[in-house]
């Protein structure tokens, strides 16, 4: 069998290798000049960055056995640190009750217990429904919290108002499920393991960034007699008879192809039924421009002092502050940021083409440092720009008519035989990396084995990601 793979990110490394292990010929065409797409690291001045923070963590004891297996031990654990800046001081996320009570003023706190006392008894006369991001958090914390913690940060990332935000994304994206579920957690911790948001240990390799996992699937698969074909954009995706059996690519301004038994294609789902030859529907094409993207600018700033906060990252949901969220990559790992000084990465979303997409590392590095000053992390001067990236397909937009085309999308895909869509982009879906890790193995194993290994239902549930 020969698989040709779209895209050299996680999942489609994992599903290569698989393949690759049981003996089968694979192909990947990769439109950039490096394998590992969002989990991607490279080198600058010395120091290796990530596309901000990333972790692997998983509570799934033989997906951790593959990862080392891949990484060839070569990984270390950390605990996980986290935390919000809001009105003057830093909180843990997930919400720890001790430290809410303590940092919060009183008069807030009293606010933030009456509106919780309150939003539970109208529960029993008029429910909240949950039709958005906000009903669904304001309904299981009340009007304070969700302001101070959730509304704030979320409608600031995502450029729009959380009444037009899908509840999916609560749903999928915050750890508690009420503030009687927090405060429980705290008298009454859960064993370890029992909720996947409050594991804390995560997995980080030992040198080279997070890329580094990525860059040894394609050592393997590579070594395995199997091709990677960098900076090669996928144009067409021929069917015959309505099954796929062939991937037109382009490179250096000449076109290839591959002739292929199946395709398996993990690059934004919009443009690969783009690429289907003959062409999707009127319908399909409806629902293709009904999904939408946030993009990310990431400004990397050295900083003239060893640390500037034990936390891997710091959420930034004040809206007068551009940064909405940093991380500094020496907490990750003690050998990628060597030397007297650190790096954080700022991240700012933002749509392709307005104004932030198009800032220069001149304008991006004053933004961030200026944020950074005026929450208490910097002083003028202490910092300057050494790289920025952009990112257009960072986070799918879960608005309140998503859910529709997607199924439309993920349908239209699945017609087609020989075709199968998978990872964070080939599913818009925003999981984590174990998950596309899992999705990868899980469709490798579908195809190897003939029968549905259960790949679409990664990361499908009802619960935090984080």
């Amino acid at each position: 069998m020969h698989v040709a793979v779209i895209g050299a990110g996680l999942a489609g490394l994992s599903c290569a290798y698989e393949l690759a292990k049981a003996g089968h010929t694979v192909t990947i065409v990769e439109k950039e000049g490096e394998v590992g797409g969002l989990g991607r690291s490279w080198q600058k001045n010395g120091y290796w960055l990530d596309y901000g923070p990333h972790r692997f963590h998983s509570r799934n004891k033989e997906l951790i056995r593959h990862l080392y297996e891949v990484m060839d031990n070569e990984v270390v654990t950390r605990d996980r640190l986290s935390r919000i800046y809001m009105q003057g001081k830093f909180f843990n996320y997930p919400l720890k009750l001790s430290n809410v009570l303590t940092a919060l003023p009183k008069g807030i706190m009293v606010r933030a217990i009456w509106d919780y006392m309150w939003v539970r008894m109208r529960q029993w006369f008029k429910p909240i429904p949950d039709s958005n991001f906000e009903n669904w958090v304001t309904k299981r914390f009340g009007k304070t919290l969700y302001e101070i913690f959730f509304g704030t940060y979320t409608s600031k990332a995502w450029k729009m108002p959380c009444t037009e935000i899908s509840a999916d994304w609560a749903s999928q994206r915050i750890s508690q499920a009420n503030l009687w579920h927090t405060i429980k957690t705290t008298v009454f911790p859960p064993k370890e393991g029992e909720v996947r948001s409050l594991v804390s240990e995560f997995w980080y390799p030992a040198h080279g960034g997070i890329g580094t996992i990525c860059r040894k699937y394609a050592e393997k698969v590579e070594g395995m007699g199997n091709d990677i074909v960098l900076e090669a954009s996928a144009t067409e995706i021929l069917t015959d008879g309505g099954k796929a059996h062939a991937l037109i690519y382009e490179k250096d301004g000449e076109t290839h192809r591959i002739d292929c038994d199946e395709v398996v294609n993990t690059m934004p789902l919009p443009r690969m039924l783009e690429a289907l030859t003959p062409e999707v529907s009127e319908e399909v094409r409806g629902a293709i421009d009904g999904l939408k993207y946030i993009g990310i600018v990431f400004v990397y700033l050295e900083v003239d002092t060893p640390q500037v906060s034990p936390d891997h990252w710091v959420y930034l949901p004040e809206k007068h502050l551009t940064v909405h969220r940093i991380c500094e990559f020496k907490n990750f790992s003690d050998h990628d940021i060597p030397g007297d000084k650190t790096i954080l990465c700022c991240e700012i979303t933002c749509r392709e083409g307005d104004e932030h997409w198009n800032l220069d590392l001149e304008e991006g590095a004053k933004i961030a440092e200026n944020d950074l000053v005026t929450v208490g992390l910097l002083k003028p001067g202490m910092s300057h720009g050494i790289e920025l990236k952009r990112i257009r397909y960072a986070y799918p937009v879960y608005d309140l008519t998503y859910r529709k085309n997607l199924d439309t999308l993920i349908a239209a895909a699945r017609s087609v035989p020989g075709l199968t869509t998978t990872g964070r982009q080939g599913l818009y879906r925003y999981n984590n990396m174990d998950h596309s890790v899992a999705m990868g193995r899980k469709v490798a194993r579908t195809l190897l084995k003939g029968e549905d290994a259960g790949a679409d239902k990664v990361a499908a549930e009802q619960e935090y990601f984080g």
